[in-house]
This record gives C-alpha cells, structure tokens and sequence, in this order.
C-alpha cells in the first residue's frame, strides 16, 4: 500500500530536522480541531507512540472546551500517548486573544522542558499561512514581517516546527474524512468579529474566486522570501565583519558594497544603536552622502535625531544636540532612548538603558514592540492594571485633577502596536514579565525629572 502523501510531508520535515536520529520526545500542541487531530495521527504512523507527548490547553471560553478535553483524554488513554493538561481559567477582560496565545506558548514550554523534547509541533496549515500574509501585507510594509509563518523557529532551547506549513485545510478535512478521525469545530470561529475571522471567510475567498491556486502562490511567496531574507541576512552578517568597528564605519570598506548591501548595512548599524524608524528614502540620502568622495569630511543629519560624522576612512554616529524647547506642542514621533523630552509644563520625561533622574518603571520589551511612539492621547486610549483590568486614560487625568486646559496636551509612550505602555509622568502599564520569559527581550526604564533649561547629554 502506497504511503499517504501527507505522512510523506510530514515525515520529510521531521527528518529535516533529525527526528530519527536521537531518541528524544516531541511534543504536538492539540486543539481537537482537525489541523491538530490529523497532526496527531499522522505522526502515530510515522514513529513510536512512548515518543508523542500531546499538550493540550483548555481556555474554558466555550462549553465545548470540556467536552473536547475529554475527548481527547480517552483518545490518548486508547491510544497509550501521554497527555498534559493546561487549564487556563483566570481571563483578562481585554485582549482575550493575545492573552491565550501567551498561556499556550509558556504552557508548551514547561510540557517542553518537562519531558525533554527538541521539537514542539503545531499543525498551523497552508491557510493559516495565507491569512497571515495578507494581515501582515494590511497591516505592514515591513519585509520581514509579510514572510507569515516560518516553518521552524527557536523556543527555549527547543525548535518549533510546522509540518503541515504547505498542505491546506481541505486536504486535511480529506484526510481526516478518509482515516475516520473525530474533530471539534470552534463555534466562535465563524464570527467576524476579529481581523483573522474575516479574511478568512470573506478576503482570502474572494482572492481565491479570481485565482483557485492562489494558496500555492502565496507558499511559493512565502518560501522565496524566506529564502532571500536568510541570503540578505547572510551577506549583512558576513560584510558588517569587515565594515562595523566597535564604534563606527570605516568608510572604504563600505563604498566598496554595491547600493542595496550598503543600505542593509546601514540599516543594521542604525538599529544597532537603537534608531530603528529610518525610511527608504532617508537610507539613501545618507548613503549618497557617505559615498561623496568629493567631501571626505562632514557631518551629515538622518532623520530628526541621527547625526553621522565623516571623517575620510571612517564614520562615526551621535544624537544631534538640541536644546529642550518649552511650550511648544509636541506631536507623534519615535522614541530615541537615552534622550530627555520636555513637556509643555517644563517637566523631561524619556526610555532610557539606565536608570537616571527619577525611575516611574522598569520595563521589559521585545522587539516586537519596538520602536516606541510618542502621542497625544485619544479618547479610547486605556491603560492596563496588575488585575488584567483597563482604565481610561480619560479615567487618571480626571482622578489626578489635570486641569480641563490641560489635558488635550496629555502624552503617551505607545509601542509598535500602539498599546500604551506610560502615560507620560502620570502613570505606566502594568507589563506582565512572565508573558514575555520565552521571548528575547530588553531592560529599559521609564523616567522623569524637572526641566533644568541645559542641553540634552
């Protein structure tokens, strides 16, 4: 009897990523949902039953979640596979979804590091794929973010692989229809309620309407621009050896690049000093400039905050120096970290490495969050408590009788997906570290002190 094709997929990227050359468990993450139930099945036909570990999250957000649960309790009893159990039962009353995801993930790694394992599988498929493409495509023009899903990423000394990454959703309903596997469909999943729900039942069809293959296309997609952002990654790394010093560019080496390695390193060096909101246009006016031979020496400004200084062989990089100005509105810009902003009322506020003046908080961001905004604050804006509640920032200016003239000038200190992290010398967000614990993040603290009428440092 020929083998399945969807056994052979998911067998092939196991031996990519030498399963069956250690003895070592994995772990599968389990909804009960039929992406995850063919996963589990599929993956009892290709290796021994004492090397699955099933890890299962019960959110307790439906009814059905204790049906599903016991479901698949007797499912891997019948089939002698051990089962761990998260029961997540104290929910935020906002942002349900992100905060579930989280439970999942810190659930997965102590199942993870409990058993052993060096793989975590998910049975994330070819829509899911798809759907997040076109999110990321709405929501960001960001290159490394509309790659979507990879198939493998690191996660706390283990690997997160995706097996079914290339099959879609109707292949495996195939699947699961022809091998008489039991499912459980998510009630809440055909609400439009959400971003994700609604291209998937509305955009992505319609796309689909006009071309039937354009699942495959956009795997395809996927796959080359994976391909090309580990050749560009490749080429940054192996060139910013010979270009980057501890403390600057040596600009010989740099001209000899050709424009597009120029402008990725450039880009590298900014982030690496933590000015990461540099636009195309921007990278080019400066690399234009560093590749002016007719001026050897200058200084040349990038953006509102960046400074570069050329020297003949190298290049060096300084915030500009800019006297604090008082009683001038502020409006929406990036946070450049180590430097003091001030207020219309003369206090400084700003996101330093360090603590200096007066810390309000430290905090703990991944890059993900980066980089910061500051703004005026809008009428929706809230701020999130240690007890998963939100107030409204409307809420504090009110209690800490910040006069009516007052108030429209309030700032905030937003991250990339604009959830407000400080509402500016008043009050900060509560960040729950252990959210973050599997993630790679930075220290950074929230500051303030009173306007003294010197020149930034």
């Amino acid at each position: 009897m020929a083998a399945d094709p969807l056994q052979i997929t998911v067998k092939r990227c196991l031996q990519r990523y030498r399963f069956f050359d250690c003895s070592t468990p994995l772990v599968v993450a389990v909804s009960t949902g039929v992406d995850s139930m063919v996963l589990l099945d599929s993956l009892q036909r290709i290796t021994a039953k004492q090397r699955i570990v099933v890890a299962h999250v019960n959110h307790h957000l439906r009814k059905q979640s204790v049906q599903e649960e016991e479901y698949l309790r007797q499912y891997c009893e019948k089939h002698q596979l051990q089962l761990y159990v998260d029961q997540w039962v104290h929910h935020p009353e906002h942002g349900i979804e992100t905060a579930a995801r989280n439970e999942r993930y810190q659930f997965f790694a102590k199942v993870v590091q409990r058993v052993g394992a060096s793989l975590l599988l998910t049975a994330h498929h070819e829509n899911d794929l798809a759907e997040t493409m076109l999110m990321k495509t709405v929501r960001t023009g960001d290159l490394q973010e509309l790659i979507g899903i990879k198939e493998s990423r690191p996660f706390h000394k283990a690997q997160i692989i995706r097996p079914l990454l290339a099959i879609p959703k109707s292949q495996l309903i195939q699947y699961a229809e022809h091998h008489g596997i039991r499912w459980f469909e998510d009630a809440t999943n055909q609400e439009d309620d959400t971003f994700r729900n609604r291209v998937r039942h509305h955009y992505l069809p319609a796309l689909q309407q006009e071309n039937p293959q354009l699942l495959d296309h956009m795997y395809r997609l996927h796959s080359e621009l994976g391909e090309l952002l580990d050749f560009q990654q490749e080429e940054v790394d192996a060139h910013a050896k010979t270009v980057f010093t501890e403390d600057g560019l040596k600009l010989l080496e740099y001209q000899k690049c050709v424009p597009v390695l120029r402008r990725w390193l450039l880009r590298k060096w900014l982030n690496q000093h933590h000015w990461y909101n540099v636009s195309l246009l921007e990278l080019k006016q400066a690399d234009h400039w560093l590749m002016n031979q007719q001026k050897p020496t200058g200084e040349y400004q990038v953006g509102t905050a960046v400074q570069l200084i050329k020297n003949y062989s190298d290049v060096q990089l300084q915030k500009v120096q800019k006297s604090a100005k008082k009683n001038v509105k502020m409006t929406d810009f990036m946070v450049e970290f180590d430097h003091w902003y001030t207020e219309t009322n003369g206090d400084c506020f700003g996101v330093f490495s360090q603590p200096v003046g007066k810390v309000q908080a430290k905090v703990w961001l991944t890059d993900n969050q980066l980089p910061l905004q500051v703004r005026t604050w809008r009428q929706n804006d809230e701020v999130r408590l240690k007890n998963g509640h939100h107030q409204k920032v409307r809420r504090i200016l009110i209690d800490q009788k910040v006069p009516q003239s007052m108030r429209p000038l309030q700032l905030l200190v937003v991250d990339r997906q604009d959830q407000v992290l400080w509402v500016v010398n008043r009050k900060t967000a509560w960040l729950d570290r252990r959210a973050i614990r599997y993630q790679d993040y930075q220290e950074w603290y929230f500051c303030q002190k009173r306007d003294t009428g010197e020149n930034d440092e």
